[in-house]
């Protein structure tokens, strides 16, 4: 994921101070983003690789590319990004079309400037508008000299259409042109053009070509990930950390969690890469699978073999209502095998899936909530057989609503994972429920805290004390500083907050907890992305350095690093 893309002017008119809205919002751990490629059949290019007109071949690559790099672009937060329109829940349309707008509109966000669909929806819509929406218009882009003639390659265009849409959906979703790297999260934007305090204007999604004044050389070199401070800070705040459900896992056996991620090589193929823990540091990296899953696929980590390995789980959508489940078994060495279908259809688009032992077989299971409205999920569970997922079964009509932060896992210490879900009830409360598994069903709902977190904190579950999962959640005090805290499980309750660690990453980093060290404790580790080398060159997307701070049963210890380079910016961390 070396490769730069060209980023034509990314321009959002309609996105004015007046429509910024500061309002306290729900937090929500799942958002759905439907990328509709309907209207996307690059009818205003005269050429594309050559070909006049553009095949059917041409088009079909430039909107998987198109998809693979979005993908990539929101690789770090828990939004799934889909090219079907979900069959439930809340999801955000971005709207591929070939319509070319005047004065060189590329893209649209805000209300008052869709030309076409007429439904954009606006900055920060995204959790009170169903669908939000955001327009991008590839005809605007056909005449320009960087993607005519012998520069209308799948791959530029692509670049240009994916940046535009990855900014525009970035709009939706709260961020401002002012989000990059040491910009203050309060800062907010005055108008595009007004913000001066942007430490590197160029090298982030929400860079503004317009107001920044992009060079031809900076689109065709510049690339477009989200910078480590503000922009992650907002959305993780708002979606939490992709896969922040899941602990890390055992790949090879044994009572250490290694380190595992997966790279998007290309629209149908993802390369995974591990790195086994040896008690202290994750080792060098191996390839656990040259080609596991496609862009898009949901992809989880868990043990559902019963072997006491870590498998690769993905979910691939056929349609809006079936989702086809492949496994890839691990070896000894944390090598993936051959994929095999698990279950041909499970779920549906815009489910809320999870792994996790709910009957204490010692094989994870497949479980996914349906948001059947605002304020009903309903659960169902397909029990792992050691070679397949078996038929569904309702395990709780109505339990959590959506946007609640969902989590499976062991919280009374009787073997199974229970169902565990917060509610975002004020900026400064969290509300905590426990439905405890009894092996067919999750049971009655019962409050395990009334308070604990406040809407931003990144939330975890696992037992970093005892058997018993408990409540760890960090806070962001600044941009360089986490504050994390721990609320017990005494096996009926989330007990009283203490303080594990008082400075503990940074705004921006991907927190994990993981059991690195092999003493039955999860520990915290947090992977950091390399940022800017100087505020006039473009971010390092090549590296991530990992830390590790070990559970003492009382308090996280000291850091230690435990990977100096372990995967990308635009990686996939099940």
């Amino acid at each position: 994921m070396t490769s730069f893309r060209i980023r034509p002017l990314l321009l959002c008119f309609a996105i004015a101070a007046v429509l910024v809205t500061f309002a306290p919002r729900e937090v929500r751990a799942h958002h759905a983003v439907w990328v509709d490629m309907s209207g996307l059949q690059l009818a205003a290019f005269a050429t594309v690789n050559g070909n006049t007109p553009p095949t059917a071949n041409d088009i079909a690559a430039v909107q998987a590319l198109v998809f693979a790099n979005m993908i990539e672009d929101y690789a770090p937060f828990d939004v799934t990004l889909t090219r079907f329109q979900p069959a439930n829940g809340r999801y955000t349309r971005v709207a591929m079309l070939d319509s070319a707008q005047p004065g060189g509109l590329y893209g649209c966000a805000g209300g008052s400037c869709c030309p076409v669909g007429g439904v954009c929806t606006g900055i920060s819509s995204w959790d009170s508008s169903n669908p939000s929406q955001a327009e991008i218009y590839a005809g605007s882009f056909a005449g320009l000299g960087s993607l005519s003639g012998a520069n209308a390659t799948t791959a530029r265009i692509a670049n240009a259409l994916s940046h535009t849409a990855s900014h525009e959906l970035g709009h939706v979703l709260d961020l401002t042109h002012c989000n990059a790297a040491d910009d203050s999260i309060t800062l907010g934007c005055a108008g595009i053009n007004a913000n001066t305090n942007d430490q590197n204007p160029n090298s982030h999604i929400m860079a503004s070509g317009k107001s920044w004044g992009l060079t031809p050389a900076q689109r065709a070199t510049v690339d477009r990930f989200f910078s480590i401070h503000a922009s992650r800070r907002l959305l993780l705040g708002n979606f939490q950390v992709r896969n922040h459900f899941l602990p890390l896992q055992t790949l090879n056996g044994g009572s250490r969690a290694d380190l595992l991620y997966g790279r998007v090589s290309s629209p149908a193929t993802t390369t995974w890469y591990r790195r086994l823990s040896d008690g202290s540091a994750f080792g060098n990296w191996a390839t656990a699978s040259t080609d596991a899953g496609n862009a898009g696929d949901i992809f989880l980590a868990g043990d559902v073999s019963g072997d006491g390995r870590a498998d690769l789980v993905y979910g691939r959508a056929v349609s809006a209502t079936q989702m086809r489940w492949y496994v890839r078994t691990s070896n000894n060495a944390g090598i993936f095998s051959d994929a095999t279908v698990w279950r041909d259809d499970a779920g549906n688009v815009g489910d809320i899936f999870r792994l996790g032992d709910v009957n204490g077989d010692g094989r994870d299971d497949l479980a996914y909530g349906r948001p059947l409205t605002s304020t009903t999920v309903r659960w169902y569970v397909r029990l792992s057989t050691g070679a397949g997922f078996g038929d569904y079964s309702t395990w709780r009509s109505d339990a959590g609503d959506e946007g609640d932060l969902f989590f499976l896992g062991d919280v009374d210490g009787d073997g199974d994972a229970d169902l565990v879900y917060g509610e975002i009830v004020a900026p400064t409360q969290v509300r905590w429920y426990a439905r405890m598994s009894s092996g067919a069903a999750f049971g009655a709902r019962e409050t395990w805290r009334e308070d604990a977190g406040d809407r931003g904190d990144l939330f975890y579950l696992g037992p970093v004390g005892d058997a018993d999962a408990d409540l760890v959640y960090g806070r962001v005090d600044s941009d360089t500083q986490m504050r994390w805290f721990v609320r017990g499980s005494n096996g009926s309750a989330f007990g009283d907050w203490s303080t594990w660690a008082e400075d503990a990453g940074d705004a921006g980093d991907l927190p994990r907890l993981g059991d690195g060290d092999g003493d039955g404790r999860l520990d915290l580790v947090y992977g950091r992305p390399a940022g800017m080398t100087s505020l006039v060159n473009a971010p390092d997307l090549t590296l991530v350095t990992w830390f590790g701070r070990p559970s003492q049963g009382s308090a996280f210890g000291d850091w230690s690093t435990w990977a100096t380079d372990a995967g990308n910016e635009g990686d996939l961390f099940p």
